[in-house]
């Protein structure tokens, strides 16, 4: 009994020291992203259906691009930022009005080249065009996070 005790003294003393980050490669390592495997993460569909339509509404002007932070990638993030305010630009030197689009999803290809990714193709219908989005999810810090998306 007494050696039980001794061993869960050890391990608690060990949980409660704190841990020291020397250098920056072990900051990332400890810090930085860390990949999950598919298993942890939730089923990839449902925010593949919320995203694609998401893209093209902040392309169009008609959605805040920080409502998908949490979901796009430091770099992905920038460069949809990037693109909407200069599709924004564009509108505002013709004189067009910011106009919502009537969306709704088609069809969806999803594939998985390795455990922790999804690569996606997503249809996106309005009235008068469908557009084809592309998204590459990762896994990473236990949530689905879009690595790369191109809307075609």
């Amino acid at each position: 009994m007494k050696e039980n005790e001794k061993r869960d003294e050890r391990e608690i003393a060990k949980a409660k020291r704190q841990r020291v980050v020397k250098n920056r490669i072990q900051e990332a390592d400890y810090f930085g992203e860390q990949y999950c495997k598919t298993a942890d993460l939730e089923n990839p569909e449902k925010l593949l259906r919320i995203l694609a339509p998401a893209v093209v509404e902040v392309i169009a002007g008609v959605r805040n691009i920080s409502q998908l932070a949490a979901h796009l990638s430091e770099d992905v993030y920038n460069r949809l930022r990037d693109r909407s305010v200069k599709v924004a630009l564009e509108r505002a030197k013709r004189g067009e009005p910011t106009k919502a689009p009537q969306l709704r999803v088609g069809s969806m290809k999803k594939q998985e080249p390795r455990d922790g990714v999804v690569e996606s193709v997503v249809l996106v219908q309005s009235p008068t065009r469908t557009r084809a989005v592309t998204i590459r999810l990762e896994g990473i810090n236990r949530r689905w996070r879009a690595t790369s998306v191109s809307v075609i």
